[in-house]
């Protein structure tokens, strides 16, 4: 454990979860501005992450993957630190805390309900939920075990249960084609050439909800937008909040879109957690953060507001964590 400085304020206490991701700064430092004490944790050392010095305290997790460690490690948190809230930010946290929820008792976990992420978390369950929807559009898909030879190439492969662009392969070829064949958990869909946009959507147990719409200019391998263009679109405004009654998503997520040389927007993923740009969303004004947290204890997200196109960066820049 690192111990950095104690809230004065006698404040309910948030455990944030993988601090070295991408939307970690802005989820620590808003809910640090906020008044609320953090607890951070991390795979990795805290003095190799930055956001480490905005919370009250930070330990070093095990793997989510090794699921019966990671859960004791996180309920032994919550009783150590009178842990108040749980908010996950990564899909195999998620993933690991979804399927023992029955185990945190007087705590609150800040993730989507499991019918819910029964679909969000399932490329397949997102394709066939939408499949005859006369208003959401998703590419032509296939389960790889029901796979036939003429399958529109080329294509690309997606894990049903993947994340951050992890595993995705394109296909070329028959031959890429009858490597891919029969593996149970990967889906095959047509390529979408277009623009990827990205929509960090949040709601209220009341039905409130609220959307910002971005063009990913730059982005990371791993799907991280870096320079993006906000755009005020009302037809992706309108299919999220679509989406979001469909599913009853409760708190933020992030939905990606492609949108097509025909000017069609068509539904790629669901991703039940922060964007790693939320913090876009937050710079124009709008606090997703907050407004996530607000859903979970019967409060209403924030007001909508109006927003221009603009287009937006992020930067980095070196910082001296320790020196011998």
């Amino acid at each position: 454990m690192l111990s950095f400085y104690s809230n004065k304020k006698n404040a309910n206490t948030i455990l944030v979860t993988a601090i070295g991701s991408f939307s970690a700064d802005c989820v620590i430092t808003t809910f640090r501005e906020y008044g609320y004490n953090v607890i951070g944790c991390d795979i990795y050392p805290s003095i190799w992450i930055p956001a480490s010095e905005k919370c009250n305290c930070v330990y070093q997790a095990p793997l989510a993957i090794k699921e019966k460690d990671y859960i004791n490690f996180l309920l032994h948190l919550v009783d150590k630190e009178k842990i108040n809230y749980i908010v996950p930010l990564t899909d195999i946290e998620i993933d690991v805390i979804n399927k023992y929820r029955n185990k945190f008792i007087n705590v609150t976990i800040c993730i989507q309900s499991e019918s819910t992420l029964s679909v969000a978390r399932d490329k397949k369950a997102i394709c066939e939920y939408f499949e005859k929807d006369s208003l959401i559009n998703i590419p032509v898909f296939m389960h790889t075990r029901k796979l036939y030879d003429r399958f529109p190439l080329p294509a690309i492969a997606k894990p049903i249960h993947g994340r951050s662009s992890e595993g995705i392969e394109r296909i070329y070829t028959v031959a890429e084609l009858d490597d891919i064949r029969g593996k149970d958990d990967y889906i095959i869909e047509e390529i979408i050439e277009g623009n990827v946009y990205c929509v960090d959507y949040v709601r209220d147990k009341k039905g409130a909800d609220f959307a910002i719409p971005r063009e990913e200019l730059l982005r990371t391998k791993n799907g991280a937008g870096t320079t993006v263009r906000i755009v005020p679109d009302t037809d992706l405004i309108q299919m999220a909040s679509y989406i979001g009654k469909k599913l009853n998503i409760l708190g933020c997520v992030n939905m990606e879109f492609i949108r097509s040389k025909e000017n069609i927007y068509y539904l790629i993923d669901i991703n039940p957690r922060f964007s790693a740009g939320v913090a876009f969303s937050n710079f124009i004004g709008y606090n997703m953060v907050i407004s996530h947290l607000n859903s979970f204890i019967n409060k209403s997200i924030e007001l909508p507001i109006s927003f221009k196109e603009q287009i937006v960066c992020k930067y980095y820049r070196e910082k001296l964590l320790w020196k011998s």
